[in-house]
């Protein structure tokens, strides 16, 4: 077995490793950087004036959280929160200094990852199904999605559905497999119940239909888009999950006034966005440092009176929000750069790229991604990957 098959293998031990989460989402992304430091020594690195300068970006937003943790009061906490983002550090760096070996290709990387999620997707429906008929209904919601929390599950299925039409386009691998992974992912999401996914997987659909789209013809696809939204804005209310949503907004005075009777999940988080503007406001420039963000925020509610926010310990639940409280407005300008700064200096491969920041930029509006390792993990290696497969080659069809 050449060594090219070992890293093929170690993309799909982490892919698999990204649904089924926990240990083994870590275990597996420690081996592929075993088998990519191996690689280094084999075949050398690119020098220095090579190495892709966007990716310095993620390593760059990492050092500030070090300089955040010196002047952390709970250096525990600090401490286990570098632990947590350290992919930031190691994965840019590794894609970023790696000599592109034209035995891996980025189309082959794909196809792994959506084989992945069709094998995944496969294995929660098949367990949904055996549940269905043993108690007569389904599983949703956390009950369905057992090994990671349902927003990140719904997020990789979304990047599933984006890399599926990417390889369509580029017609590359078996077009029934690559649908049918397609299908298999939007079932997912339909049981996962995430209700920030189900609108970024719309806003996803609409940005996918207005790059593929003749330009002549977007003026007739903005129509269409604007009459799904409606139509979506309507059938919303009749939807559980969404109801919630109209509730909140309809007693949001009332939520306000009265927030020791929050317990809803769009309810608190509208709470705790407000609670965490005020640690902003009084720590606007460097933050409170990243290991003090949940006593500085517990304060808040203790203060506010939101119970069930300190009851559960919550974040901010808006990465944007999370940065800004732990790093102020330093951290949060280095976090809108190093999501942002593609957007206008990548050429190629930018339908990818585009569609993969915009899953990340609208995911993190509502959770705070990135103080889970399955959040960065995720992002941190398709951000290395892209960047650094986007500079082997000239400029290509800037659509693809």
């Amino acid at each position: 077995m050449k060594f090219y098959h070992f890293k093929y293998l170690s993309y799909f031990l982490v892919f698999i490793g990204l649904y089924f989460g926990g240990r083994f989402a870590v275990n597996a992304i420690a081996i592929f950087i075993v088998t990519g430091i191996t690689d280094l020594v084999i075949n050398g690195r690119r020098s220095i004036g090579d190495f892709p300068k966007l990716l310095l970006l993620p390593p760059l937003f990492y050092a500030a959280h070090i300089i955040s943790a010196l002047y952390s009061q709970n250096t525990g906490a600090a401490f286990f929160d570098l632990e947590v983002k350290l992919s930031f550090l190691l994965l840019p760096l590794l894609f970023g200094f790696q000599k592109p070996d034209p035995a891996i290709k980025l189309l082959s990387i794909l196809r792994l990852y959506v084989f992945a999620g069709l094998i995944s997707g496969l294995f929660l429906l098949i367990n949904n199904l055996l549940y269905y008929s043993e108690n007569g209904q389904f599983l949703t919601y956390m009950t369905y999605s057992t090994f990671l929390h349902p927003s990140y599950l719904s997020m990789y299925f979304g990047f599933s559905i984006l890399a599926a039409v990417f390889l369509l386009l580029n017609k590359s691998g078996n077009v029934f497999c690559i649908v049918l992974s397609m299908l298999i992912a939007l079932t997912n999401i339909y049981f996962a119940e995430s209700k920030a996914a189900i609108i970024v997987t719309f806003v996803l659909l609409i940005y996918m239909l207005f790059m593929l789209i003749n330009p002549k013809y977007r003026a007739f696809a903005s129509l269409i888009s604007l009459a799904l939204l409606v139509s979506f804005l309507f059938f919303a209310n009749k939807i559980h999950r969404f109801s919630s949503i109209s509730y909140v907004f309809e007693h949001l005075k009332e939520t306000m006034e009265h927030p020791e009777n929050a317990v809803e999940s769009t309810a608190l988080r509208v709470l705790v966005w407000q609670a965490s503007t005020e640690v902003i406001k009084d720590n606007p420039l460097i933050g409170v440092g990243i290991g003090d963000v949940h006593s500085e925020l517990s304060k808040v509610y203790m203060k506010k009176n939101i119970v069930h926010a300190l009851e559960i310990n919550m974040n901010s639940h808006n990465q944007y929000l999370e940065t800004t409280v732990a790093l102020g407005i330093i951290g949060l300008l280095l976090l809108l750069l190093m999501l942002f700064a593609p957007l206008f200096y990548v050429q190629n491969n930018t339908f990818l790229i585009y569609g993969f920041i915009l899953i990340i930029a609208f995911n993190i509006l509502v959770e705070s991604m990135f103080n889970t390792q399955a959040g960065v993990i995720f992002f941190s290696f398709f951000y290395s990957l892209l960047i650094a497969d986007s500079v082997k080659s000239p400029k290509q069809n800037p659509l693809l």
